[in-house]
C-alpha cells in the first residue's frame, strides 16, 4: 500500500448545516395551524350538536322508551 492514499483523510468531523433562525420566518405556518384548528373544531362541534339533536328528537317524539317508576 502506498502512503499517498491516506494523505487526504481528516480526523475531525464536519459541522452539520443548521440554518440560522430568522425572525421573519418564525410564524410562517402559524396561520395554517390556526385555520385547521378552526375548521376541525367547527366540524367536531357540529357533529356533536347533530348527534345531540338526533337524541333529543327521538326522545321527544317518543321513540325512546323511558320507564317511570
Amino acid at each position: 500500500m502506498r502512503d499517498d492514499d491516506f494523505d487526504n483523510i481528516r480526523a475531525e468531523r464536519e459541522m452539520p448545516y443548521r440554518p440560522a433562525p430568522s425572525s421573519a420566518n418564525k410564524y410562517a405556518g402559524l396561520w395554517k395551524q390556526i385555520a385547521l384548528g378552526i375548521v376541525v373544531g367547527h366540524l367536531s362541534l357540529g357533529l356533536i350538536g347533530f348527534v345531540l339533536w338526533l337524541i333529543a328528537t327521538h326522545f321527544f317524539m317518543g321513540n325512546l322508551q323511558l320507564s317511570v317508576p
